[in-house]
């Protein structure tokens, strides 16, 4: 059994800068967001000791290892949602959050074809809901990448039938596709935009609407690592919601 997750500290002084994407979407960049961001890379270090604490989940394709971080600390992010955020994401009433550490890891010859694609936390919503999600940068070397977000090149129908597609292709296959050689989503391709980039920085956190089409903005995979003093660690939430009736 490890230790419980330390309290997250909310640096109440932290500005939060919003940042416009495309058809109204935004993302919210806020510097110094924790009081212990240390203190919380030391707990993934502890933690990160013991066997099968970060583990891959083959569900959700994330390109990495993950830990829980259980009911408690997720309650904490989703009342600093609810506090600071509240408006801009349109919430009516919280319903429910969940939250993790996450580690960065697989090379480029690793990649799946749906983990070369930017994704949606949520591709489609009851009427009335929302979810929101959130990374928090533990790590201080810009060089690993921030996150990047991306506005789709065909219709709705037609993208959805492309991640489809792109879910029983072969890497070579998607290389095809996408004009490109194997790679993190990094860069526009026929199917995607690139938008908007946020570089990672030390104790960054970023809030934005899960609907939008995002990735990991890693260009150089060669520097992911395993050793937590050089890992690209993040904290990642995500919060459902039901939105003010105006939002809909």
């Amino acid at each position: 059994m490890h230790p419980s997750p330390p309290h997250a500290q909310f640096n109440p002084k932290a500005a939060i800068t919003v940042r416009p994407l495309f058809d109204g979407h935004q993302v919210c960049v806020i510097d110094d967001f924790l009081l212990n961001a240390e203190e919380i890379v030391d707990y993934a270090r502890e933690v990160g000791q013991a066997q099968s604490v970060f583990r891959y989940d083959s569900d959700n394709y994330f390109p990495g290892v993950e830990m829980d971080m259980g009911r408690h600390f997720a309650l904490q992010f989703e009342q600093y949602f609810m506090l600071k955020l509240r408006p801009t994401f349109h919430v009516r009433r919280n319903l429910g959050a969940a939250c993790r550490l996450s580690i960065t890891n697989l090379n480029v010859e690793q990649l799946q074809p749906l983990q070369r694609l930017c994704h949606r936390d949520a591709e489609v919503l009851p009427a009335g809901m929302g979810i929101g999600a959130s990374v928090v940068y533990l790590f201080d070397r810009p060089e690993l990448g921030g996150t990047g977000f991306f506005r789709p090149r065909r219709s709705l129908d037609e993208t959805r039938q492309f991640l489809q597609n792109a879910a029983q292709a072969s890497n070579e296959q998607l290389s095809e596709w996408l004009q490109q050689t194997a790679s993190y989503c990094h860069q526009s391709n026929p199917w995607f935009e690139l938008v908007e980039q946020v570089e990672a920085k030390w104790n960054r956190a970023i809030f934005y609407q899960g609907t939008i089409f995002h990735a990991a903005h890693i260009n150089n995979a060669a520097l992911l690592s395993n050793e937590l003093g050089q890992a690209r660690l993040c904290l990642n939430a995500f919060f459902r919601y039901k939105q003010l009736l105006s939002a809909h």
